[in-house]
């Protein structure tokens, strides 16, 4: 259902759904919920719409199915979900240009490196065109090689992300009137 002109908001009930692409529309408001809870969703492409925000799951126990999650190119606001740190098979994450806020969740940064047992490890972590600031977090920074992940921080605030770095590269931070113009809580 991509590059469709749809509007509003996104049914509730879809059931025994593996696949849901709704790129390249006009929908609003807030992601979902239920679409992280979903039972058999592997696959969300949201990309590409005007979403503001995202909702929370209540559950805590993320039974998720997701294994592939872009919510790229919207107008999200706040911190990084850190739920989504916890969905246990999901690899691939792009929440890039977006407006995004906040230091990355310490969870994201551990299933970069060394997800654990029973979770799998983030394949793709592209969080670039945001505006993160702070440390990246030190599990993220042992990540040595470009080709066990492919991770993308530049364009957002962040204190230090040298270019030395793999996952800075493609993109310089954001400068430091443009940051503190997005908000007061950016140093």
């Amino acid at each position: 259902m991509r590059n469709n002109q749809i509007e509003g908001n996104i049914p509730a009930n879809m059931l025994r759904l593996q696949v849901l692409d709704l790129s390249h529309n006009q929908l609003t408001g807030s992601v979902p919920a239920g679409l992280f809870t979903h039972p058999t969703l592997e696959q969300l492409n949201l990309s590409y719409n005007r979403f503001g925000s995202v909702q929370v799951p209540v559950n805590s126990d993320l039974g998720s199915a997701l294994i592939a999650v872009d919510l790229s190119n919207n107008q999200i606001q706040g911190l990084l979900p850190a739920f989504v740190g916890f969905m246990p098979r999901l690899s691939g994450l792009n929440l890039e240009n977006n407006h995004f806020s906040g230091m990355i969740p310490t969870q994201y940064a551990i299933r970069a490196f060394f997800p654990g047992n029973g979770v799998s490890q983030f394949e793709r972590l592209l969080l670039g065109g945001n505006y993160l600031y702070g440390p990246i977090p030190g599990p993220l920074m042992k990540v040595r090689d470009p080709g066990s992940v492919t991770v993308r921080l530049g364009g957002n605030c962040l204190y230090r992300c040298p270019m030395r770095f793999f996952f800075c590269e493609g993109g310089q931070q954001k400068s430091l009137m443009e940051c503190q113009n997005f908000g007061p809580m950016i140093p």
